[in-house]
């Protein structure tokens, strides 16, 4: 009796301990799960994508289990979009996503590559036509964006059809969507129509829903350059910064020496051509295009009077920079063109305030050359003067006023500048032009 007895107890303890292990190694492997998190918030740039591949690449390191994405945006640029999409898609880990508030635009594109899909209670997704500014894109891009949208639902298992109703307002679903209008999901109609996986009143709710709550959770947040990279190139301060630099930098010419005008600019541009190298818009030739344009402009301001040869380079320079640094050729020509409409606001402004009147004044010629101020009209025949002898009255760049014989005379040089009291010579008369040369004391 007494050995049935233990015999008992020692396979009471074994079942005991047994179960014990067994529930600690079911412990261990729920805490052995590694969940990398991240944020996708506002717009959507290529600095965004920098981040996305950042959160990838660590996680793939560190062997993480699972990414967990929060989405909240209105959208964002196309290419953008679509290159986080394939970042997505073609990693290898499993990657949940939840819908905190909006998924719109691009983010509906992002959202679709996920492996699953939560969404808040109030969250929606879709409206996701590519745009130009206020215009509908292109019917390629349109395409285009449709066909990568449907590509992504389906990889997931999801309605290629319904997602690219998000894209196309021509593709009509009977019962779900109808022709001309783009679709827009709320949560409960994504579940239903199995374009979502489930609705989650939190993102902790989302972990006890994939059994995660008690995971190892690493968050990956923007550093510094990639939070100021998103920030100098949304599209508001982007084009903000870029109409500020390039009103500046145009009314410098006109204010030579005025000073402020061109320190804002120049500091704008700066940021503006800066968020642009950190996303990765901008490489070094459009850099260098910047700096050969504020020489160009510089010499126009302090070297060569006038606006001239070396102040239209330098606009052009600036202007094959910004092309060369904007997300696309359309977006660069939709903020050089609210940048010239800026502009044009600040020339009406300066001519209607009093201390910026004074300036414009000083381009304007007000006074008259009458023959009681010893002026007199150009004669129709020079050909007398042929040879005779001078002394400039104003500088010759290259054309300006001389004295001969007490007579002032407009004429022009061989395209030399020759300063106010430098003696010339008439070397030519080609109708009404008198042209001159510089001669020296001794001729």
């Amino acid at each position: 009796m007494p050995k049935k007895i233990m015999v008992i107890m020692i396979c009471l303890l074994l079942v005991v301990f047994g179960s014990s292990a067994l529930a600690a190694q079911e412990l261990d492997a729920v805490n052995n799960d590694v969940v990398y998190r991240f944020k996708i918030a506002g717009d959507i740039d290529s600095g965004m994508t920098e981040y996305v591949g950042r959160a990838y690449s660590e996680a793939l390191t560190a062997n993480a289990d699972y990414m967990l994405l929060e989405l909240d945006t209105y959208g964002g640029y196309a290419t953008a979009a679509v290159d986080i999409k394939n970042i997505i898609a073609n990693s290898p880990i499993y990657t949940i996503c939840y819908v905190n508030s909006k998924a719109i635009s691009a983010g509906a594109l992002i959202a679709q590559a996920c492996d699953q899909i939560v969404m808040s209670p109030s969250a929606t997704m879709g409206a996701a036509e590519p745009r130009l500014g206020d215009e509908k894109a292109d019917e390629k891009i349109v395409s285009f964006f449709a066909a990568e949208i449907k590509s992504a639902a389906q990889q997931n298992g999801r309605d290629g059809l319904t997602a690219a109703a998000m894209v196309d307002s021509d593709i009509a679903i009977e019962g779900i969507i109808e022709k001309d209008k783009l679709l827009t999901l709320s949560a409960a109609q994504a579940v239903e129509l199995k374009m979502a996986d489930g609705i989650a009143n939190t993102l902790n709710d989302v972990l006890v829903k994939y059994d995660l709550e008690n995971a190892q959770i690493e968050k990956i947040d923007l550093t510094f350059q990639e939070a100021m990279s998103q920030f100098l190139t949304r599209p508001a301060v982007a084009g903000a910064l870029l109409a500020i630099g390039i009103s500046g930098l145009v009314l410098e010419l006109f204010f030579a020496g005025f000073g402020i005008a061109g320190f804002i600019g120049i500091v704008a541009l700066t940021l503006y051509f800066t968020g642009g190298l950190m996303a990765g818009y901008a490489g070094w030739i459009a850099v260098a295009l910047f700096v050969l344009s504020l020489v160009l402009m510089a010499l126009e301001l302090f070297v060569i009077p006038g606006f001239g040869v070396a102040g239209v380079l330098g606009v052009i320079s600036l202007v094959a920079a910004v092309i060369m640094v904007a997300p696309s050729f359309g977006v660069a020509m939709l903020q050089l063109g609210i940048a010239l409409i800026v502009l044009i606001a600040l020339v009406v402004i300066s001519l209607k305030v009093g201390k910026t009147r004074r300036i414009w004044n000083k381009l304007i010629l007000h006074t008259k050359e009458g023959t009681d101020e010893g002026y007199l009209s150009q004669p129709p025949d020079w050909n007398g003067y042929l040879g005779m002898i001078g002394v400039v009255l104003t500088p010759l760049r290259p054309s300006g006023a001389v004295d001969i014989n007490g007579l002032r005379v407009d004429v022009v040089t061989e395209g030399s500048f020759i300063p106010v009291g430098q003696r010339i010579k008439v070397i030519k008369v080609d109708g009404s032009s008198v042209i001159v040369r510089a001669i020296g004391d001794d001729e």
